[in-house]
Parts: C-alpha cells; sequence; structure tokens
C-alpha cells in the first residue's frame, strides 16, 4: 500500500496543531462566555485539517471518501462557529439560546444526509476524478446541486459574520479596533482560499488550501491573544454599557458631529442613530447653547442646561462634554452625557418659587414692624420729653433699648435672608480683599495679601466675610496693630486661607464663642453670619490665633471649592 506524504501535508500538520493548542488554551478559558465558541472553532478546524491530511495520503478514491465523510461534519461546523463568535464578540449572544442553537445547524445536518447517501441520488457530488500533480495523485470532486446549497449558506454565514465585524471598526477604542481587524484577517483568509478551491481558479485543483490557510488563522489568533487580549477585553462591555446607559450619550468629532448615539439619546433627541449620524450635533439638539461649542481641552469640562419637549411636556436635561483623549481613540472629539434633572429642575423651581412667597411675606412684614416700630420710637420721644419723673425716665432708657433690639433683629432677618438667595459663584480672593478693604478705615495699618490668580466657590456675600474680619481687627485689635495679612496654604486636599493681624489677639475664654450669635460687644452677628455664609458651600472658619500676639481665622477651603485661574475652562 502507497501512502503518499508531500510537503502540503507537512504544513497541515503544523496547522493542526496549532489549532488544536488553541482550542485547549480556549477551553482552558470556558469560563469566558466567548471561548466556548472559540474553541468549539479550534476544534472543528483541527478535526478538519488531520483529517484532510489523511485524505490526501490515502493511497485510494474508496479510502479517500471514507475519510472526506469523516470529516464533513467538521467543515460544516466552522462557518457556523465563525457566526457564533462574531455574535459574542458584537454583544449579540442574546440570539444563541438552547432553541436557537441548533437552527443554526440544520443545513449542515442536511447537507451531511446528502453527502452520505450521495451514492444513491448523486445530487451532492456527481462524480469524482484523479488528477497528478508534481507527482501526486489528488482526488477531484464534480460537485451536484445541493454541494452549491450548501456552499451558499456557508458563506451567507461568513458574510454576515464579516458584517458584524466590520461594524465594530468604528468603535472609538483603538484596542477595540484592533481586535475587530484581527478577526477580519482571521475570517478572509481561510474563505479565499476556500472560493480558489471551490472554483479551482489555481493551477493545483486537487489542493484544498482552506487547512493550510488555518495555520495563518492561528497564528492571527495567537496575536490576538497574547498583544491586544483577544477575547479578554471585547467591545462587548462597550457595546452594552453603551446602549443600556440610561443617560444619553452623545459621540461627536472635533467639528461637533455626530460620530454615535446610544438609545437613550435617541429618545432624547427623537432621531435615530443612523439619520443623526454625520449631522452637527445642534441640528439634533437645537437647544444646546453656542457657548457649549467652544474648544476645550482634554483637561477641561463643561456643564451646561437645556430644556426638551417631549411627550408634551419639558424635561430638563444637565449636559457634561468632555475632551476624547486622542490616545484612546486615535480621533480628537467629544463625548457628551445627557442626564436627566427634571425631577431636580422642578423640585428647584418650587422651592424658589416658596423662597420667593417666604421673602415677599418676610419683607411686607419686616416693613410693617419697621414702620410699626418707627411710630412707636416717635412716641417714646414725646413721651421722655413731657416726663419729668426718675423713675419714668429709667423705664424709658429701658423701653428705648428693647426698640432697638427689634431694629437689629429685623436688620438680622434681611441679612440671613440674602445669604441663601442667590447660587454659589467662583471668586477672585484677592479682588474680594481689594473691595471689602475699601469699606474699612484701615487707617495706618497695612494690608498685605499675594493670592494671585486663585478663587474661591462661595455664596456671593463672601465679600462681607473678609470685610467683618477686616473690621473687627481695626475695632478690637488694640492700639498696637500694624499689619493684616491674608496668606494662603495647603493642608492636605484643603486649602488654608488665613487672615492674621498682629494685634492684641483674642483671649481663650471667647474664642469658644466667638461664632455664637449674639456674642460680641456690637450686635454679635458678624462672625456668626460669616460662619453661616462660608458654610453654604462647606467652607469652615475657626480662630487660631495665640493671645497677645494678634487673632488668626483660618478658612478651611475643601477640595473642589478652589481653583486656580490657570486650570479654569
Amino acid at each position: 500500500m502507497f501512502i503518499q506524504f508531500s510537503p502540503v501535508v507537512f504544513l497541515l500538520l503544523i496547522s493542526g496543531s496549532v489549532s488544536l493548542v488553541l482550542a485547549l488554551i480556549g477551553w482552558r478559558n470556558r469560563a469566558i462566555p466567548i471561548s466556548r465558541p472559540f474553541t468549539l472553532l479550534m476544534a472543528a478546524e483541527a478535526a478538519w485539517i488531520f483529517l484532510y491530511a489523511l485524505e490526501l495520503m490515502s493511497p485510494d478514491i474508496p479510502t479517500s471518501l471514507l475519510i472526506n465523510d469523516i470529516e464533513y461534519p467538521a467543515l460544516l461546523t466552522v462557518p457556523v462557529a465563525w457566526l457564533f463568535i462574531l455574535l459574542y464578540f458584537t454583544g449579540r449572544e442574546r440570539y444563541l439560546t438552547r432553541k436557537t442553537v441548533p437552527l443554526f445547524f440544520i443545513v449542515p445536518a442536511i447537507s451531511y444526509l446528502l453527502l452520505l447517501t450521495n451514492p444513491y441520488h448523486h445530487l451532492y457530488y456527481t462524480g469524482f476524478s484523479t488528477v497528478m500533480y508534481d507527482g501526486y495523485q489528488f482526488l477531484v470532486y464534480n460537485h451536484g446541486p445541493f454541494f452549491w446549497i450548501t456552499i451558499a449558506y456557508a458563506y451567507i454565514i461568513v458574510l454576515v459574520s464579516l458584517i458584524l465585524a466590520a461594524g465594530r471598526l468604528f468603535v472609538p477604542n483603538e484596542l477595540y479596533r484592533r481586535q475587530t481587524i484581527l478577526l477580519l484577517c482571521a475570517s478572509c483568509i481561510p474563505a479565499f482560499c476556500n472560493l480558489v478551491y471551490i472554483f479551482q481558479l489555481a493551477p493545483f485543483p486537487g489542493y484544498d488550501l482552506t487547512p493550510v490557510a488555518f495555520l495563518l488563522t492561528g497564528l492571527v489568533f495567537a496575536v490576538g491573544l497574547i498583544r491586544y487580549q483577544l477575547f479578554t477585553a471585547l467591545p462587548v462591555a462597550y457595546s452594552l454599557v453603551f446602549s443600556t446607559m440610561k443617560e444619553g450619550v452623545i459621540v461627536t468629532d472635533r467639528l461637533y458631529r455626530v460620530m454615535d448615539l446610544n438609545p437613550a439619546a435617541e429618545a432624547i433627541t427623537g432621531s435615530s442613530s443612523t439619520a443623526a449620524t454625520g449631522q452637527r450635533v445642534t441640528v439634533i439638539l437645537p437647544q444646546i447653547p453656542d457657548g457649549a461649542l467652544d474648544p476645550i481641552t482634554p483637561l477641561r469640562e463643561k456643564r451646561v442646561e437645556i430644556q426638551v419637549p417631549m411627550e408634551g411636556h419639558e424635561r430638563y436635561y444637565e449636559i457634561l462634554v468632555t475632551h476624547m483623549d486622542e490616545n484612546g481613540s486615535d480621533r480628537a472629539g467629544y463625548l457628551w452625557l445627557l442626564r436627566d434633572i427634571t425631577d431636580r429642575k422642578q423640585a428647584e423651581l418650587e422651592l424658589a418659587s416658596a423662597n420667593k412667597k417666604i421673602t415677599l411675606l418676610t419683607s411686607i412684614t419686616r416693613h410693617d414692624i419697621s414702620n410699626k416700630l418707627t411710630v412707636a420710637g416717635s412716641y417714646h420721644l414725646l413721651a421722655r420729653r413731657l416726663s419729668t419723673d426718675p423713675l419714668m425716665s429709667e423705664y424709658m432708657d429701658r423701653e428705648e433699648k428693647a426698640i432697638e433690639a427689634i431694629r437689629e433683629q429685623i436688620a438680622f432677618t434681611k441679612v440671613y435672608e440674602e445669604i441663601g438667595s442667590a447660587a454659589p459663584v467662583w471668586q477672585d480672593v484677592d479682588s474680594l480683599i481689594v473691595q471689602s478693604s475699601r469699606h474699612v478705615d484701615l487707617k495706618q495699618v497695612h494690608l498685605a495679601y499675594n493670592n494671585a490668580g486663585f478663587e474661591i466657590y462661595a455664596n456671593p456675600m463672601l465679600e462681607k466675610v473678609f470685610y467683618n474680619l477686616f473690621d473687627n481687627a481695626m475695632k478690637y485689635a488694640g492700639p498696637g496693630i500694624s499689619a493684616i495679612r491674608v496668606t494662603s496654604s495647603r493642608q492636605g486636599d484643603d486649602l488654608i486661607l488665613a487672615v492674621e493681624d498682629d494685634g492684641a489677639g483674642i483671649s481663650p475664654e471667647d474664642k469658644s464663642r466667638l461664632f455664637e450669635r449674639g456674642f460680641g460687644k456690637n450686635t454679635g452677628l458678624g462672625l456668626f453670619l460669616s460662619r453661616e455664609i462660608l458654610s453654604i458651600t462647606g467652607i469652615r472658619i475657626q480662630e487660631r490665633g495665640e493671645p497677645g500676639k494678634g487673632a488668626r481665622f483660618e478658612l478651611v477651603v475643601p477640595k473642589g471649592k478652589y481653583r486656580f485661574r490657570d486650570t479654569v475652562s
């Protein structure tokens, strides 16, 4: 018995060994869902390759046909396994269930049945012949109509797989695109070789180079597994997260043309991904203000709020615009995150409306009380002029103090009301120091500060805090005061902004009550109000001076509530 052993057989044995090793790797990683169809593909390839090598080595036609019959299930499994891999790779594994998977094998099963019964109807192969090439004998199959139906089904599956893979070429992540290119190469190389064999386009018609091409496919997979984390860092996660996010996500290029948007963004804009792609973002969301389209760098971000009419109601959205890293996406652009803030906005509007009503009511009440106090004060003055009784004068003094206390309380309610009436804003520290010092008679006291480029996020009444600290220093520091200094330093993530003088300082017994309402020689409201103004944005104030060496008030500004202008967008 003569057994042929051509160089092609040697290549087949190498190719089959590579496929077998990859099948074992896939099986070891079967906990990763996509490894299961990958294992099926590699096992089918290995079986096809080794059996085809035996077919080429067989000495006669009957033996070749027998091996071909054994080999065919593996051959028919390969395109189906490819489709399964691409369904997993593109996040469509939901289509693979216990009920649907057998459906993909109906045509292969019928084809295999026709192959086994071919001697009775010759509809799969119409005949066989042998050819000699380079001293070796090869079996040539004459294809019947059912063979071409099988081939059509296989290539429809391959075409669908290629389309699915091609769709992943446009994801922003460079790693995912390289994985996709590897899969396309791994698909196209054996498919091309198979077409050459089926249509006998090569000068050696007896050779089916498809199993040999699997050697290149295996090497491509090996590179993908080692270099590009194939099947461990899949765009499946990107696809699932992108499509299932409740927030709307729009991806644009640097010219603000839409590259992609998720289903949530489609619902918000009323535009499908297909229709929106290539459009300027303001076309699908005309509510976006022009300021949001100003260029921003990777370290910046922008926030804008818009109103969008949906289903007869106004919905409010906060848009966060961030720069996409060119290293991560290989193309500059912007990511637009649309978060529904309708509930929060409505609560804010209701709160603003309630505050407006309360403010109006307190304003009217304050006005009426002030008028009554004016009348009471007038009668008080008249009564004092007419009274000659010393005891009555004493009562009138107490009455005058009570009227003045009421006036101070009324004034306090007005100031306290203003504290929460405006939203916090970023404010330049040095500018506030200059503005507040203009309202204080510093006399010969030197005011030193150097906080250029420094901003604090606080209530707009922050200027009153500095005014109060400067005013207190001039009133209570004593005649020895010569300087007031405003300095800044970092303490961990916090910023310490210190206002200190070189006066008499504050006694230990007074330190514990400094920020209490009513404590002090005048109204006792200055430091209390300062603490309330600062607390709105989480800033703390504390006194750390030494008695006899001067007072030191420290404003502890937490991370996120201070910034430098050179990092501001």
